[in-house]
């Protein structure tokens, strides 16, 4: 038997996004499978790391629903053995394609969308809840009818299997296996680093005030290093900034992320206190971790517990600056003190917060799907 064919779609991600590229499709693709993606990307095709990598167009919002039917398209021509959608805009065109082809179809969910909702700028505010009811019922009617629903954390899965989903299954978010030797870089210079999509919300204003209180004898920097939504023209005024040490990069690629990373001293999580972020896990508290930064965050339980227990980070009241450049003074001031929360940084990512631990689950879903398949083909 030939090696069994995935087809990865997505109309919203670029191709390099880290979960979808990184992770999933190259872990796919190490362990044997045929791997197919179709995402946001520049060129038409080319193959990286064992993956064949398909380019769909980038649209505006509005527009890229024309990219559901381009995927639905390909889909069908394909011939994959099992199809893995990362938009909840796709889910339509994923009962589609599961309905034509037979074949198993998985629905990664990264986010609480219908809680996500609440957060959008371009939805006007009285119509948010409005809408987010909306999409929770047809998230949850048409995620029913797919082979399986991944999401990125457990508190998650309660809305799906609450509502019939097949099978659902928790996949979390956690960073690449990065080699010790890679860590490290120059850490005489007191970076304060943070790497993420760069709003409102997510605190950008609070951590350019932050800077006010941390005393001139520490040199610090701040390096705010993702992409640009919804920040105020005053706000990117780069010159008036840099006199502040203060440095706003804008995306880069994910190899330019992991520099930075290594030449960071402290990593900033501070979101604001919505619900939509009570919930999450992002991505870059354990980046951090597995770079062995310590970390100033958002006072959310479950990030205190996580942090404090570890003795890697400290959480405050994300609405004060000056509490922000305390706990990050905390940390700069006693150099003992930072290799100690920089030891325990990396020592909780390698045992508990690692890719390599998830992917099995991302595996095992993958054989347990194709065996079903397999045992529907023989009885045809």
């Amino acid at each position: 038997m030939g090696k069994k064919k995935v087809m990865i779609l997505s109309s919203v991600h670029a191709y390099d996004d880290p979960r979808v590229f990184h992770k999933e499709a190259v872990s796919l693709a190490q362990a044997g499978y045929e791997v197919e993606l179709h995402a946001v990307a520049e060129f038409e095709q080319k193959e990286e790391q064992g993956v064949k990598i398909v380019g769909v167009k980038r649209l505006s919002r509005w527009k890229r629903l024309y990219n559901g039917w381009v995927l639905y398209k390909r889909a069908l021509a394909s011939g994959a053995d099992i199809f893995h959608f990362h938009d909840p805009e796709l889910l339509p065109w994923g009962v589609c394609i599961q309905r034509r082809t037979g074949k198993p179809v998985i629905y990664d969910s990264h986010e609480d969308l219908p809680q996500q909702i609440h957060t959008k700028p371009w939805i006007p505010r009285w119509m948010r809840p409005l809408v987010s009811s909306i999409v929770k019922v047809i998230e949850k009617g048409l995620a029913k009818r797919l082979a399986a629903v991944i999401t990125v954390k457990d508190d998650f899965n309660v809305k799906f299997t609450s509502k019939g989903a097949k099978e659902v299954v928790t996949v979390k978010n956690y960073p690449l296996f990065t080699p010790l030797t890679e860590q490290q870089e120059d850490k005489s210079v007191n970076r304060i680093l943070y790497v993420g999509g760069v709003s409102y919300l997510r605190g950008y204003r609070e951590m350019i005030e932050m800077m006010e209180y941390i005393p001139e004898e520490y040199q610090a920097e701040l390096h705010i290093i993702g992409p640009l939504q919804h920040i105020k023209q005053e706000d990117q005024n780069q010159e008036a900034l840099k006199e502040k040490n203060i440095f706003i990069h804008g995306r880069v690629s994910f190899e330019q992320v992991k520099e930075w990373y290594k030449k960071g001293k402290v990593g900033l999580t501070c979101l604001h206190p919505i619900d939509n972020y009570r919930e999450s896990l992002p991505i870059k508290l354990f980046e951090y971790m597995s770079m062995g930064l310590p970390q100033v965050a958002t006072n959310f339980p479950q990030w205190q517990e996580i942090l404090e227990s570890n003795q890697c980070g400290y959480v405050v009241d994300p609405l004060k600056p000056e509490q922000i450049a305390e706990k990050v003074v905390e940390i700069l001031k006693d150099p003992e003190h930072f290799q100690l929360m920089s030891r325990q940084a990396r020592k909780t990512y390698e045992e508990k917060y690692n890719w390599q631990m998830e992917e099995k689950h991302l595996f095992a879903l993958y054989q347990r799907l194709l065996q079903d398949d397999s045992r529907k083909e023989h009885t045809r």
